[in-house]
């Protein structure tokens, strides 16, 4: 559970509760937006070769239907697509005891459902949730983070990552991230792409709206050290410079290596964790 008592509610908490709300509905309607592209493109497309044979009108139509369903299919199938490219399994109470606890006390805290939890194997310590908000939420731990971090440090992470949900961050992240994924495979930069639609400086924003609902920065500033001083993923892991690498490494909680010699901080960039760490301690 949280550390601490609850206080009572004061104005600027109901002004951020107000905030949180409406960051929400703005991530939502700016998923939908990115989940719509490739259907605006086929539209566009079928609507122009049915014009050109004189068919204009079914042209429109066949072009609607195709759009809405390719719109549809990114928009219900983005996270398990994600899911399966980071090779992620489903954990239940029994694989994740300790993290399963504590997130079921900070859902309590947030109002928010459980979400549902699922492992990736690998010894690199980090996180991050997927989905289109909150009733679809998928939350994602490494394995090496689960073995690393004790309750309370994984509690900042875990109310770090739950606050991508609360303020749906979740949704424009996880739309980028499936749509720019393919292309990462030939094109360089996917991953700069997606962090600019999930919204720079959510990492940060995150740990703010975090350490409110601990009320323990110490907690969350443990743990990204911890994060960040642990080991890189191995030569062959999933999550060592492939594609799915590049295009997820800024959902993370600790950003990705881009390689296995690499560090995953970018001097400067405001989401990059000694960034955070140094903010964590002033607050």
């Amino acid at each position: 559970m949280p550390h601490g008592s609850a206080p009572a509610p004061t104005p600027s908490g109901f002004v951020e509760r107000r905030d949180v709300a409406a960051a929400s509905h703005r991530n939502r309607r700016r998923a939908r937006a990115i989940a719509a592209l490739p259907g605006v493109v086929v539209f566009g497309v079928v609507a122009l070769v049915l014009t050109g044979v004189g068919a204009p009108l079914a042209g429109l139509v066949a072009g609607a239907a195709a759009g809405a369903f390719l719109w549809a299919t990114v928009w219900l199938g983005a996270s398990s697509f994600v899911l399966r490219s980071l090779h992620a399994r489903r954990a239940d109470e029994e694989d994740l005891p300790g993290a399963y606890n504590l997130v079921e006390g900070l859902c309590a805290s947030m109002g928010l459902r459980l979400p549902a939890m699922w492992v990736v194997d690998d010894e690199i310590r980090d996180a991050l949730a997927l989905g289109r908000g909150p009733r679809t939420a998928a939350l994602v731990l490494t394995s090496g983070l689960a073995d690393a971090l004790g309750p309370v440090a994984m509690e900042g992470v875990l109310a770090h990552e739950l606050t991508h949900v609360k303020r749906g961050d979740v949704a424009p992240a996880t739309m980028s991230a499936a749509l720019l994924m393919p292309l990462a495979v030939f094109l360089p930069g996917m991953g700069a792409l997606v962090h600019r639609a999930a919204g720079r400086g959510r990492e940060f924003d995150a740990d703010r709206l975090a350490v409110a609902v601990t009320r323990y920065p110490p907690g969350l500033r443990e743990a990204l050290s911890e994060m960040v001083s642990g080991p890189l993923p191995r030569t062959r892991s999933l999550l060592a410079g492939s594609a799915v690498a590049r295009t997820t490494r800024w959902l993370w909680t600790v950003s990705l290596p881009v390689a296995v010699t690499a560090t995953s901080q970018v001097v400067g960039e405001l989401d990059a964790a000694p960034v955070r760490i140094a903010a964590l301690d002033e607050w």
